[in-house]
């Protein structure tokens, strides 16, 4: 087995750990232990992998779900969010605020009226052209016309998310991303919902074929300084961040 595969299969069974026990903690320790690496190294390997730390992933997989029980159960909010490992509703409401851009009851009726509805049934507003040093997802082939696009930025050391905009493809390879408040590293994300795929399939239950996304690392010197990240669509992985948990049940 190579270094690389033996690496992807220790994040696989710290990622299969986090989600068998989304409501209870989940410290790095025992995480580590499940993927057979000290601390230090499980934490710099699963970075390397997914492009975000095991606690911002964790957090979006949390998200993920409470998303997915908003959807299709009736638990009230505050039973969703203990089901997610938050024994206090007001940490869970504003945690789902933070991330996910609407409070938790708001999503879910939001996500309920849009459910049915497919990409491509109506036209959402087109991202405003950036600024010359706004980041830029190039693809190296462009989305086809009719899919819906969405970029966001995680940045190093925090939860907090830039949004872009939901948008059309115009069939350009080059994506405009929301600009960050400062230089730093960022993980950079395109989420691309296929043109007929119904919104709660792509950005709720997760169903294969419904979407593909862009990752990659953005590195910003300065905020006058354009910076291009150049990456593919494809199916998620197994290693991919539940990018989907992190977007907005509605058009900005």
């Amino acid at each position: 087995m190579t270094t690389d595969s033996r690496h992807t299969e220790a994040v696989v069974r710290a990622i299969d750990t986090m989600r068998s026990g989304l409501g209870r903690p989940q410290p790095l320790a025992e995480l580590s232990r499940a993927a057979r690496f000290s601390r230090f190294h499980f934490h710099k390997m699963f970075r390397e992998l997914t492009a975000v730390t095991p606690a911002r992933y964790l957090a979006a997989l949390r998200m993920a779900e409470a998303r997915r029980l908003l959807l299709h159960s009736t638990l009230p909010v505050r039973h969703v969010g203990a089901r997610v490992g938050y024994q206090s509703p007001g940490t869970f409401s504003v945690q789902f605020s933070r991330l996910v851009g609407v409070p938790p009851a708001r999503f879910r009726d939001l996500v309920r009226s849009l459910a049915d509805e497919r990409s491509g049934a109506r036209t959402p507003p087109r991202a405003e052209p950036g600024r010359a040093a706004t980041p830029v997802m190039a693809l190296s082939t462009p989305p086809r016309r009719g899919s819906l696009v969405y970029g966001c930025l995680i940045g190093d050391g925090s939860a907090d998310l830039w949004r872009g905009r939901w948008t059309v493809a115009t069939g350009d390879s080059r994506i405009p991303l929301p600009s960050p408040p400062a230089a730093g590293e960022y993980a950079a994300f395109l989420l691309v919902v296929a043109e007929g795929a119904r919104h709660a399939d792509a950005l709720v239950d997760d169903v294969p074929g419904s979407y593909r996304i862009g990752r990659g690392v953005l590195s910003l010197p300065d905020r006058r300084t354009a910076v291009t990240v150049h990456t593919s669509l494809r199916g998620p992985e197994p290693t991919d961040p539940p990018i989907v948990a992190l977007t907005p049940p509605q058009w900005r």
